[in-house]
This record gives structure tokens, C-alpha cells and sequence, in this order.
């Protein structure tokens, strides 16, 4: 016979990806390597690496939460994923480099001018009205923001002012105790040192926050599980209005250009198959299969 044998017929390993929004705990931040293989159940052939330059020489370092998904919340999902922030040791300027961003002891963050960051004053915008931040504020790096606002929902700490009458107005000094959100340690991540985070996410292991989860397709056709990293919800948010109107205005400016995302309840990501019900309309020929220059429609 001209044929061989063959080998028995088989497919690879297919890992299910997951859409929307799902409730996660929080169960470790840069893994080691035995830390990562315990956790995801896969051997690393090296150390993670979180820390390095980017083209331009700026230290940056990748800040990487372990998540695992509620099964009690979704018991048809079974997850566990990494939520990646990426911190550069340079501050956030706005595009013509006039002003910083700032951010406070709460976690609120401002734009100001070099003059004003100089003499703590807060800013001033172009309204008139002063920026709701207070005057216990430094220089923000970049990227920082995002991984403040997870901190924040993550660990369900409460907003430290109210809006009234057009105003914001701050709590009491009693009652911003339990508001702050800010990092103090910042310049050690660069070396590698995440020690401040890994007790940040100590204080309440038991809580979960409310990511929004996609799936990212890559050129080649592959698929990744991916997260939004702008915005994040308490555990006891059920309204995601405000979530979907930020992904839109985050895709129209053209980030996540790659990443589907949804806002419904998490679920199993299945691509949308084509539909070969209706037979495909073809313009009249006289040649029996179309004319010849015409092509499948596959």
C-alpha cells in the first residue's frame, strides 16, 4: 500500500475563554515561580520577570494580581487569570507636557500645573472651579491611576467627599480616616520590591471586586483572556451602566482595539458561528458557476 499508518487524530488543548463581569478574590500580587505553578497548575520554564526598560530607558515595572473567580457566584466558570498593571518611573504629563497629574492621600487625581504642584495649591480649571483633591497630594507616575482605582474597589473603601449642591464637599476628619488610598512606596516596585502591595491586598483576603473580562484575538488568529484595567466595581455594584459607557469611549479613542468585551454577567466566550442557512445571492450569469473571476465566498 502507498499509505502509511497515520497517527490517531486528536486536538489540542483548548482552554475556555470568559466575557463580562465577573466577581474575583484577589490571591497574590508578582508570583514567584513556584508561587505561579502552585496557583495555575503549569510548570515555568524561568522566574516571572516584572521589572525592566522600556525602548526609551524608562524603569517600568509590571504589576501582576493573581485572580481567581467566585464559584459561588459563577458556578459554570472555572478561572483563574492575572490582571496586569504596567507602573513607568516617569510622572503622567498631558500631551503638550504643561501640566502633571497629581493624586491625594484619597486616591483622587487632578491635572496641574508645575507652578501649582510647587505651591500645593489645588488646581485651578479652566471653569474656575478648583479640582476635587486636597492639598496632601504628590506627582502621579504613570499608570498608577488604574492600579489605585482597583486597590480602591478592591478593598471597598468609601469615596471621600459627596457632591451637594453642584459642590463637592469632603467628609468629616473622622470619616476620611477610613478613605485613604495611597501608596508610599512606589519607587521600590522598580527593584522588584512589591512588598507594600502584598499588604495592601492582606487587609481583606476575603473580599472580591468586580472585574470586566474579555478575550483578546491576536494576529495569528489566537485567542487570550484579557481584562479592563480602567475601571472596576465594588462586590455589591449591579449596575454596570457606567462601566460599558467607559469601555465604548475607551474603544472610540482606540485602546483595546483587539479585545471584545461584554458587560452582561461573566460567561463562556463562543465565537458567533456563521450563519450558512440562507443560501448566498449571486448576480446573474451565463456561465453555469458565475462568472470566472468571481471568487468563494468563504
Amino acid at each position: 500500500m502507498a499509505f502509511s499508518k497515520g497517527f490517531e487524530s486528536t486536538e489540542g488543548a483548548q482552554f475556555k475563554r470568559y466575557i463580562g463581569v465577573g466577581a474575583a478574590y484577589v490571591k497574590g500580587v508578582n508570583l514567584t515561580k513556584a508561587e505561579s505553578e502552585k496557583f495555575f497548575g503549569r510548570e515555568l520554564t524561568e522566574e516571572p520577570v516584572y521589572v525592566g526598560k522600556n525602548d526609551a530607558g524608562i524603569p517600568f515595572v509590571r504589576v501582576s494580581f493573581a485572580l481567581e473567580i467566585d464559584k459561588e457566584k459563577h458556578p459554570d466558570v472555572d478561572l483563574k487569570t492575572s490582571l496586569n498593571f504596567f507602573i513607568r518611573r516617569e510622572p503622567r504629563a498631558n500631551r503638550d507636557n504643561t501640566k502633571k497629574q497629581v493624586i491625594d492621600i484619597y486616591g483622587r487625581t487632578a491635572w496641574a500645573t508645575q507652578a501649582e504642584i510647587d505651591a500645593k495649591e489645588i488646581p485651578t480649571y479652566s471653569n474656575g472651579k478648583k479640582a476635587n483633591i486636597s492639598p496632601k497630594y504628590r506627582v502621579a507616575y504613570n499608570g498608577e491611576e488604574d492600579l489605585i482605582k482597583f486597590l480602591i474597589a478592591y478593598l471597598n473603601i468609601p469615596a471621600p467627599s459627596n457632591y451637594v449642591n453642584g459642590e463637592w464637599k469632603d467628609k468629616s476628619a473622622e470619616e476620611l480616616k477610613d478613605c485613604e488610598a495611597f501608596l508610599e512606596n512606589v519607587e521600590k516596585y522598580f527593584t522588584g520590591d512589591v512588598s507594600e502591595l502584598k499588604q495592601i491586598i492582606s487587609y481583606q483576603p476575603l473580599n472580591k471586586v468586580k472585574i470586566c473580562f474579555g478575550v483578546r484575538k491576536s494576529n495569528d488568529g489566537k485567542e487570550y483572556q484579557n481584562c479592563y484595567t480602567r475601571m472596576f466595581l465594588k462586590n455589591s455594584s449591579t449596575n454596570y451602566e457606567r462601566l460599558a459607557k467607559d469601555i465604548k469611549e475607551a474603544k472610540d479613542a482606540g485602546a483595546y482595539s483587539t479585545t471584545e468585551f461584554d458587560t452582561a454577567d461573566l460567561h463562556e466566550y463562543v465565537v458567533t458561528p456563521t450563519d450558512f442557512s440562507a443560501p448566498a445571492v449571486h448576480p446573474v450569469d451565463d456561465l453555469p458557476f458565475g462568472p470566472e473571476t468571481s471568487e468563494p465566498n468563504w
